[in-house]
């Protein structure tokens, strides 16, 4: 059956995300401790860590509004080192601004743009992120036709809601929609339990876990993608 629709995955999809994340990070925690020094005993270290869980597990809807997750988290920390509130939400507030700033400061991969141009003649083109990039703030919303996040569905991949939302959006049936990822779970066979195609764009060279009983229809190039989708619509 002819493929209709293409939606992607973000982070790691159209752009390496480990090195912005740390540095993102590190620079808005380095940030609050420049204003509150009594904090550099706290950020950077376990306690850190174990705050974002321990707001989930408070409130287990903030893993799919990430954004609001750590803002708490900041703000939070500071509450409990004696910042007061007022002060702590604001700092919080600015010091988010700081990461998502540096968040979106990232390198696409090599024909990235070039191939999403390509696919948008052809192809309803949708993003399905469980991250807070913006595609308006990477000046790349006229790539696109649509756009759905964890926060907008209350899920995450893999669960099916936002799968399921973009087969309403498009009105397609799944068979019609190919799914591009790079996680094996969260994209892949999230994707192909709703009877999506799938397509694994693997660009940091990873292992398929070997626990899955099956092998996904690998792309190693963006260069590569659109002759992958063109081959799935004979299978």
């Amino acid at each position: 059956m002819k493929i209709k629709a293409v939606t992607f995955d973000l982070d790691d999809t159209l752009w390496p995300l480990r090195e912005v994340i740390i540095h993102a990070h590190k620079e808005s925690n380095n940030w609050i401790i420049d204003k509150f020094p009594n904090m550099s005993k706290v950020l950077f270290t376990e306690q850190e860590q174990k705050m974002w869980q321990k707001l989930i597990a408070k409130d287990n809807s903030l893993r799919h509004r990430l954004s609001e997750l750590r803002m708490k988290v900041i703000e939070t920390l500071l509450t409990e080192n004696g910042i007061s509130d007022e002060d702590a939400k604001t700092t919080s507030k600015d010091a988010f601004d700081i990461f998502l700033k540096l968040r979106h400061d990232i390198t696409y991969f090599e024909g990235t743009l070039e191939v999403l141009k390509s696919l948008k003649e052809k192809y309803t083109l949708g993003v399905l992120t469980n991250g807070n990039a913006s595609i308006e703030t990477l000046k790349i919303d006229h790539l696109f036709d649509f756009y759905l996040n964890a926060e907008m569905v209350n899920d995450s991949k893999p669960g099916a809601k936002m799968f399921e939302e973009a087969l309403k959006i498009t009105q397609l049936n799944p068979e019609e929609v190919c799914h591009v990822g790079d996680h094996p779970d969260n994209d892949v066979e999230a994707a192909l339990k709703l009877g999506m195609k799938a397509i694994w764009l693997n660009l940091l060279d990873a292992d398929w876990p070997e626990e899955k009983q099956f092998k996904p229809n690998e792309i190693v190039s963006w260069y590569d993608l659109e002759k992958g989708i063109a081959d799935l619509e004979s299978v």
